[in-house]
């Protein structure tokens, strides 16, 4: 999707905005005095759009594939059927897993 912000709102609003393309994956054509003047695009769009020049940066490949990650499991979580789990119990599964691989519990 593509929307187009002028300058003002976008600096008012600036993580509002950051949170559609994040979380919505769409673009954000900034504009002052009717003239496009930059844009806010996604680590996925980007990633498609300069894939050597995103070669270089290894922090930001691993950015846009944990963006991708995230897409996915939103998607997942959405699905009829899968409010089998609570929060709490997710939340609680998560925090086992991430101190089971910090104390090197974890399963090879």
């Amino acid at each position: 999707m593509l929307r187009i912000v002028p300058a003002t709102q976008a600096k008012n609003n600036f993580g509002a905005i950051l949170k559609r393309v994040y979380e919505g994956d769409e673009c954000q054509i900034i504009e002052r005095s009717g003239i496009p003047i930059a844009a806010i695009v996604s680590m996925s769009d980007l990633e498609r759009l300069y894939p050597e020049k995103l070669k270089a940066l290894p922090k930001l490949a691993v950015s846009a594939k944990r963006q991708r990650a995230w897409q996915k499991m939103m998607a997942l979580l959405d699905k009829p059927g899968s409010e089998q789990f609570s929060e709490e119990e997710v939340e609680a599964d998560v925090q086992k897993a991430i101190e089971e691989v910090r104390h090197g519990q974890g399963e090879p």
